[in-house]
């Protein structure tokens, strides 16, 4: 989804998030976009009740590279605008006014889901994003891409309100179960971080071959470019 003309997204919003800004350099066809991150521990209180485990400074540190890595790796892209290409770069900066992101180990079994599925109800709560090590040797992988998915949850909720973003697009419940209309994944091709895809019957789809194909949706950059305010 996208509402937007190539004037409006080279010149951006009249009232840009404050968490993200862009700079556009048409000559050189480059956009830079930098987006401002609140990465946190987990509190006393989610330790407490068992959403989540405590994180020692060094993981953290770890989590927090993988975090910006994933962000830098599935949200910079080619755009088009008035037909050329443009490169977009996407980068994360640290900010205690940034968007606020706790990066934690999974909690207590008892919590279900509450204490181990990565969201981000932005704007209303922080969002978490937990390390799962059942991944094996593609764990940092997946906690990367994971943070790409859910730190993207803002812009979508910025620009298009709640339902379209928690919704991943039409895809799914703004709950997060799967819609009956949500599309397989492709055979071939990109595979749009923010949708939510079904197996598909034809082909198996492996892990590695999701962390590599996947990548923002062009849309989405775009999205993410108007909201954002410029240098």
């Amino acid at each position: 989804m996208t509402a937007f003309d190539c004037p409006q997204l080279l010149a951006g919003r009249q009232t840009p998030v404050r968490y993200a800004t862009a700079s556009v350099d048409v000559q050189a066809r480059a956009i830079e976009i930098q987006v401002a991150i609140d990465y946190r521990m987990p509190s006393l209180v989610a330790r407490a009740i068992g959403r989540s485990r405590r994180v020692d400074h060094d993981r953290f540190i770890r989590y927090v590279r993988l975090a910006d890595a994933g962000l830098r790796r599935y949200w910079s892209r080619t755009i088009t605008l008035n037909g050329a290409d443009y490169t977009v770069s996407v980068s994360a900066r640290q900010t205690a006014k940034g968007l606020p992101l706790v990066l934690a180990h999974t909690g207590s079994r008892l919590l279900g889901p509450l204490s181990s599925r990565s969201s981000n109800p932005y704007p209303l709560l922080s969002g978490n994003l937990y390390y799962e090590p059942h991944h094996d040797s593609d764990s940092d992988a997946m906690f990367a891409m994971t943070a790409a998915h859910e730190i993207g949850h803002a812009f979508l909720t910025s620009a298009f309100g709640i339902r379209w973003s928690w919704g991943h697009g039409g895809t799914s419940s703004i709950l997060g179960r799967m819609a009956a209309t949500a599309p397989p994944y492709p055979i071939s091709g990109e595979i749009g971080l923010m949708t939510y895809y079904r197996n598909n019957a034809t082909q198996t789809i492996y892990r590695d071959d999701v962390l590599r194909r996947t990548i923002a949706s062009e849309n989405d950059v775009k999205t993410l470019l108007f909201i954002a305010g410029r240098i």
